[in-house]
């Protein structure tokens, strides 16, 4: 399919496709089938808008990625790897455009086709004990973690403190006179429903959360490339540095007992970062969300590992 799109022409008339399938019993299922995979996929093309369209076959996930005159396919062979490819960087926005019949039943089915540019889009679903946080970014990328959960306020205030410094970041590297990008990023927020083990019903929109009671612990972090290919994390927490080149790889160790330390609450439970510095690693560029938010999620993965060998 992806070759018969590429070869169509950009402009003039466009000539039409019939199927045609020698399947026994199946043949006239097939064909429509087929027909309307090929229709849906010219429908994306003729937009121009960089779509990209999520056809499931069985366990097997198939994306066209479709630009005019250049179609290529992807063929990812199981759902974490879907995840993995929908968590890659993206140089343009670019829409999600799912087949109904694509990830039946799973959260995913109701969080892709919503996707907005211009904006971060926070998604979360409640399954006690945990809770499955997704964010959709300003390109359209997929982030996704699974977290403890206790209530709403603790599962999602680190999260938008993040994304709050992130966005101030972000607007204080752009060039003043660049219209083509956006001064600020707005954030939105939304629930997954039901809550619980069972299918995903609906999304709802919910307001962002509101001031914590709880003071939170802020843990600043700088990444670098000390050499090619090669990074280097420095870590901020109450008024001190915990870096590489003191700590080596003792680094998390050391944080995670200046953490604990002033913990008055006899209970352990997650850190997060806060606040992420990767100017470092960008040159002139401002960086993509998703990129800042896998570096958050491995430094968050070695800190509370640190904390629970503490």
């Amino acid at each position: 399919m992806s070759e018969l799109l590429g070869s169509l022409p950009q402009s003039g008339k466009q000539p039409q496709i019939r199927v045609r399938c020698f399947c026994h019993n199946r043949a006239p299922a097939i064909a429509q089938r087929v027909e309307e995979l090929i229709s849906t996929a010219r429908l994306l093309l003729a937009r121009r808008l960089n779509h990209r369209y999520l056809i499931q076959v069985q366990q097997q996930y198939h994306v066209l990625e479709i630009k005019p005159g250049q179609v290529g396919h992807v063929v990812v062979n199981s759902l974490p790897g879907l995840f993995n490819y929908l968590g890659e960087e993206l140089p343009l926005y670019s829409p999600l455009h799912l087949d109904p019949h694509a990830l039946d039943g799973h959260d995913l089915a109701l969080i892709l086709p919503l996707g907005q540019p211009e904006c971060i889009q926070v998604f979360y679903r409640i399954n006690e004990p945990d809770a499955d946080v997704y964010v959709l970014d300003e390109q359209n990328s997929l982030w996704h973690q699974r977290l403890p959960y206790h209530d709403e306020q603790s599962l999602l205030t680190p999260l938008q403190r993040f994304l709050h410094s992130l966005v101030y970041r972000r607007g204080a590297s752009l060039p003043l006179d660049d219209p083509s990008e956006p001064v600020s990023l707005e954030t939105l927020y939304y629930q997954v429903l039901p809550s619980g083990p069972g299918l995903a019903r609906r999304v709802e929109h919910r307001l962002a959360p509101t001031a914590a009671d709880k003071a939170f612990y802020d843990v600043q972090a700088i990444i670098e490339e000390t050499s090619p290919g090669q990074l280097s994390a420095t870590l901020y927490c109450d008024n001190c540095e915990f870096s590489e080149l003191e700590y080596g790889d003792q680094l998390y160790a050391a944080v995670a007992r200046q953490i604990l330390g002033k913990r008055l609450e006899p209970q352990r439970y997650r850190c997060y970062i806060t606040d992420l510095d990767l100017s470092g690693l960008l040159d002139d560029r401002h960086g993509q969300s998703i990129l800042f938010l896998h570096h958050k999620a491995e430094l968050e993965k070695l800190l509370n590992e640190a904390m629970d060998q503490a």
